[in-house]
């Protein structure tokens, strides 16, 4: 069956259509029955698995990474949601995990490497047996090209324990250049403490 159209304009040599689902993604989509409308969103890396250990220990050690293309962050209020998920042994071992916004390297196995903020942590956990999970938010502010944005801590979680939460933070990631978010997991003792399954970013306009 034919796809619906929208009329932009009348002329004498008629209609000028589009396809309607075009026009939804250009000037956004209608919230409800009112005049508010919203951009598309959508994930834009998702990575999972039956579940991979940490790859070391004693550090920071990457267990996932997403790298955002240059120019990402091109306008005010364009964000990110970034999730993930995993699980912890059950014994009395120090466990930490991490997200971390733009480190200067991050290969899946190896020490993250520096000048990168951490934007949500489970903190050192001393308890295991259940699941956990980080989510946080990364929002451009200000004019293309300056370099601005703002991290927040959104949810952290181990087992039935709500953590405490990271104040926001501004962070100035280089805009031009691709962006690289790494998720890290520091067992202290074995590298089959900590397990992640689940890494997901999420584009919001």
């Amino acid at each position: 069956m034919p796809l619906p159209k929208n009329t932009l304009f009348d002329t004498r040599l008629g209609d000028v259509q589009i396809i309607s689902t075009q026009s939804q993604q250009d000037a956004g989509v209608a919230f409800g029955g009112g005049t508010a409308t919203f951009a598309g969103e959508g994930n834009i890396n998702v990575q999972s698995n039956a579940g991979v250990f940490v790859g070391g220990s004693g550090a920071d050690v990457v267990m996932a990474v997403a790298i955002l293309p240059a120019g990402t962050f091109d306008i005010a209020n364009r964000g990110l949601e970034v999730t993930a998920m995993g699980s912890f042994l059950a014994n009395g071992n120090t466990k930490t995990v991490k997200l971390i916004f733009n480190p200067s390297t991050a290969v899946v196995g190896g020490t993250v490497g520096g000048g990168g903020t951490t934007i949500a942590t489970t903190g050192a956990i001393t308890t295991g047996g259940s699941g956990w999970c980080l989510t946080a938010l990364v929002f451009k502010y200000g004019v293309l090209g300056s370099n601005t944005q703002l991290a927040l801590h959104q949810q952290a979680q181990v087992g039935n324990a709500v953590t405490a939460l990271l104040s926001p933070q501004a962070t100035t990631a280089i805009e031009s250049l691709p962006i690289i978010i790494a998720l890290t997991g520091n067992a202290v003792t074995l590298i089959t403490d900590i397990t992640w399954n689940f890494m997901e970013v999420n584009a919001m306009n």
